[in-house]
């Protein structure tokens, strides 16, 4: 399995809101797509692992690799008690100033549903970054990319010849 079919497989794995939650940042982000229905950018996140996959041993690692650095650099938090705190307070601001009728009026109701719903995304965040460990440490690693990398070259045609 390549190492984009893995994180792919990782992902689609996930609950359906935390895989809009990672597909809407990774497109926006990294992709740097302003996909902002979460349908969309769901789909826009499938198919670029399918188009990853689809390339060279070396397109595949290193897509591998960038999708590991950004998915870590941009949900590091929700790996921890602590980076929970900020979103939290966050939802409590936007109500409290509702509630004062002030302009945060608008999105209080998103905010409202999230923070009713934060210890059940708490929950699927904690098994999500269990099964991202466990990826991560057998697949996705350095020594793991680069041996798979080195596997797929060998067995290649452009692997060495037996003249």
């Amino acid at each position: 399995m390549t190492p984009i079919q893995a994180i792919k497989d990782w992902y689609v794995s996930l609950d359906d809101e935390l895989q809009s939650d990672i597909a809407y940042m990774f497109v926006s982000l990294p992709l740097g797509d302003r996909q902002f229905a979460p349908a969309a950018a769901v789909r826009r996140l499938l198919q670029w692992f399918d188009v990853r996959s689809a390339g060279t041993e070396h397109e595949d690692a290193l897509a591998a690799v960038m999708f590991r650095a950004s998915f870590e650099y941009i949900f590091a938090g929700r790996f921890t008690g602590a980076g929970w705190i900020f979103p939290e307070q966050m939802f409590k601001d936007v109500i409290r100033e509702a509630a004062e009728g002030k302009e945060a009026s608008k999105i209080a109701t998103s905010a409202f549903q999230l923070l009713r719903n934060f210890p059940d995304r708490k929950t699927k965040w904690n098994e999500a970054r269990k099964n991202w460990n466990a990826l991560v440490n057998s697949a996705l690693n350095d020594d793991a990319l680069r041996q798979w990398t080195q596997d797929q070259f060998l067995a290649s045609d452009f692997g060495p010849t037996q003249d």
